[in-house]
């Protein structure tokens, strides 16, 4: 089974979002390990929501400071600043900790908090998953994983990759060298040379992609709810980089007929 119908599956079983925050290359070069985009995220309905109003910050800041507690390699719960409950469990197949799985987006303010039963079960849920990450890490490292350096498109290719997942969170070349196992420095000289660009000129290229969609076919968003769902935590900051790359305001190219 691959893992993002794992992750489905146990959506439906349990009445729970699941969600994985990837740290390893595995799991953007095992096709067994790739998710939908969404899955990359918390994506409970009041999470999109939040996010969408100018929580994104907030978010996360709480989301690094989970990273932290799960490098120390144990399971635990808590709630966010904004009363939404999660199980998290570390994926550790020694001293590294490669991914984390969060299991819940519960919020507690609309309803108890989870029984002991239903930790257990979640429990229970994020250890099948776990069981089948490593399952599939240590096939990739058989035949593919070797620690060598890749050939230049690979790393290019997932950089891509990497951008069109993460785009709506803080995404930096320091993320995704330590993630594809490579020196910053390495990787920024690379990308400029097989693109011509840099990294954060094509973060921000993606974003305005994203961004002129929800021009257009979310007219109940405004600009500012936009500006977040894509990555930037400044509306002003946004419209002027629309601007610089598009020749007009984002309130101007929804109201014109361009594409």
């Amino acid at each position: 089974m691959n893992l993002d119908a794992a992750l489905r599956l146990l959506e439906q079983r349990h009445n729970a979002v699941f969600s994985i925050h990837t740290l390893h290359p595995a799991f953007l070069e095992c096709e067994a390990l790739r998710l939908a985009p969404d899955q990359y995220l918390h994506h409970g309905e009041f999470c999109r929501a939040t996010k969408m109003h100018g929580g994104q910050a907030v978010c996360v800041r709480n989301k690094d400071r989970s990273l932290a507690v799960a490098r120390f390699g144990r399971p635990f719960h808590g709630t966010c600043p904004f009363g939404v409950w999660d199980y998290a469990f570390p994926v550790r197949p020694g001293a590294e900790l490669i991914a984390v799985i969060y299991a819940g987006s519960f919020r507690i303010t609309d309803q108890p908090a989870p029984s002991p039963e239903k930790i257990a079960a979640l429990h229970r849920a994020c250890s099948f998953l776990n069981d089948l990450i490593l399952l599939e890490i240590a096939l990739w490292r058989k035949t593919a994983g070797t620690g060598k350096q890749r050939p230049r498109d690979y790393y290019i290719r997932n950089i891509e990759f990497l951008i069109d997942r993460h785009f709506s969170n803080d995404l930096s070349l320091e993320d995704a060298a330590e993630t594809l196992r490579v020196s910053p420095n390495y990787l920024g000289e690379l990308i400029k040379r097989q693109t011509g660009k840099n990294f954060r000129e094509l973060l921000l290229e993606r974003r305005i992609r994203e961004a002129k969609v929800y021009l257009k076919l979310h007219r109940n968003h405004s600009i500012t709810q936009i500006a977040t769902l894509c990555g930037f935590h400044d509306s002003n900051y946004f419209s002027t980089c629309f601007h610089r790359l598009t020749g007009v305001s984002p309130r101007q190219y929804r109201e014109s007929g361009r594409d």
